[in-house]
């Protein structure tokens, strides 16, 4: 399962993760950083990542395409790294179902 992290979620949760999803990456690790979110919707199309982030435009642009992405959207209000990190864990059957499910593009972990 590949997941894009977005720049609005720390860098540092990589380390709290990367044993649970290997192929876990920062917009900002890849120079994208300052990128607008266009272009990072985009590389996530064209790499096959599964984005994670607050931001709605994500789940926006996706509707306007037609879903081609994966979005995980994050829908709590602690958003430190060690509780984000912990609901990605918490949910981890969840992605997993997600990823391989073809019928859906969207899901949101509160």
């Amino acid at each position: 399962m590949k997941l894009l992290l977005d720049q609005n979620i720390s860098f540092k949760i990589i380390k709290m993760l990367e044993i649970s999803f290997p192929e876990i990456i920062h917009v900002g690790r890849l120079g994208l950083g300052q990128t607008d979110d266009g272009m990072i919707w985009q590389f996530a199309l064209v790499n096959d990542y599964m984005m994670v982030t607050t931001d709605s435009y994500f789940m926006e642009r996706n509707l306007i395409s037609g879903n081609p992405i994966k979005i995980i959207q994050l829908m709590f209000k602690d958003t430190s790294t060690e509780n984000t990190a912990k609901k990605l864990f918490d949910n981890y059957e969840n992605i997993k179902k997600f990823y391989y499910d073809t019928n859906y593009s969207y899901l949101q972990i509160v």
